[in-house]
């Protein structure tokens, strides 16, 4: 075990036994585990329900990508870099794998974080047909551009020449780093919460039934868990001691692989509902077989319907409070296209529905008559069957 103030001689840098640092590794490994199960879920869960790779499928796996590089970068800090160690302690070729090594760090969290927010993003466009919707979410994927830029430069050019930041006999200047990194983690921060509230009016104005929207209010709302990690590592940024920076830095390191993980997860979350269907298939079975004493769903809503199956290959659940809630409206699939349903759907409905049924479809209300079309041709198909 090597002590506080003994010098490090050999190349490799034994693992510190520090508990920051043992935090720091634990958290990386955890995060690894987990990204690399939901990356195989999601895959997963788009060959279930035969839907082809898309943009955000792409960003996505990109920001995977990058995540695996930023914990190769760790190991790098770990055990060539001297994280955990005071700056004393270390030589030259340690303190200069140490600060390129996290400069190859920062690079590749501006890189992850990026990607996997335009993944969201994108996810959010698609879902979320309306204007207003559509210009707020290209604002935020070119502010979140602007940030991964930042994040870039920051780390590039904060010393000069670039060589200051390993190598501190080296001519030069460094400006106030601990304002540069706290600027650039104050944006994400800001970036993190508007994501989070932009969805939120859109869901409030649903015309569905309030189980269903607490379920819209929660899957997307979810992502205020990364806002809270990105605040507790704005906080751990002010504890850095540059001046030691090899001994200080472990809990950053620590709260920015798990703020970047919990991004990434956030971003593969919502897509996995096909999964949690399979998984909860046979107790959903159970529960309904428990319930055969009593008259089904279908039959006590639409007591005219010979078949309990709708004929758009909807898989209807028993506990759903209205058809049009059906296994596809909690889909996150495109509701854009609400004048070719609203035809068809008309058609049928002119023959069974009483009249003046289906008028709270509005032309100025994209959003909500993109969700009532849907509900209107569940219940027409189970009408007309």
């Amino acid at each position: 075990m090597t002590s506080d103030t003994e010098k490090l001689t050999t190349t490799a840098v034994p693992l510190n036994s520090r508990t920051e640092v043992r935090q720091a590794l634990q958290t990386v490994i955890i995060f690894c585990v987990l990204i690399a199960v939901w990356s195989a879920l999601r895959l997963y869960a788009r060959r279930v329900r035969h839907t082809p790779l898309n943009v955000e499928d792409a960003l996505f796996y990109v920001s995977v990508a990058a995540y695996y590089g930023m914990v190769v970068a760790f190991f790098l800090l770990l055990y060539f870099g001297g994280v955990g160690y005071h700056m004393e302690q270390l030589s030259k070729t340690h303190i200069a794998r140490l600060t390129q090594s996290m400069l190859a760090v920062q690079g590749l969290y501006g890189l992850a974080m990026c990607t996997s927010k335009w993944s969201i993003l994108w996810m959010l466009k698609r879902v979320f047909a309306v204007r207003m919707f559509w210009i707020c979410t290209w604002i935020i994927i070119v502010v979140q551009a602007a940030w991964m830029i930042m994040t870039l430069l920051i780390g590039l050019l904060i010393c000069r020449p670039i060589q200051k930041n390993w190598d501190p006999t080296a001519v030069g200047t460094c400006g106030d780093q601990i304002a540069g990194y706290t600027a650039v983690s104050i944006v994400n921060v800001i970036v993190d919460v508007a994501m989070c509230l932009l969805p939120l009016p859109v869901i409030w104005g649903l015309q569905v039934k309030k189980p269903y929207k607490m379920a819209l209010f929660g899957i997307f709302g979810i992502g205020i868990v990364s806002v809270i990690f990105a605040i507790v590592r704005l906080i751990s940024l002010r504890k850095i001691d540059f001046d030691d920076f090899s001994y200080s830095v472990p809990e950053v390191i620590t709260w920015t692989y798990a703020e970047c993980g919990v991004v990434i997860l956030v971003a593969c979350s919502p897509l996995l509902r096909p999964i949690f269907d399979k998984l909860f298939r046979r107790f959903l079975s159970s529960a309904k077989r428990t319930d055969q004493d009593g008259p089904s769903y279908e039959s006590r809503t639409f007591k005219n319907s010979a078949n309990t199956t709708p004929k758009t290959g909807s898989h209807m659940r028993s506990n759903f409070l209205t058809v049009g809630e059906s296994e596809e409206s909690l889909e996150l699939g495109d509701i854009r296209s609400e004048g070719r349903i609203q035809s068809s759907a008309t058609a049928s409905r002119d023959r069974r529905l009483p009249n003046g049924e289906g008028s709270a479809w509005s032309a100025d209300k994209d959003l909500k008559m993109g969700i009532m079309v849907e509900k209107e041709v569940s219940q027409t198909v189970k009408l007309v069957e």
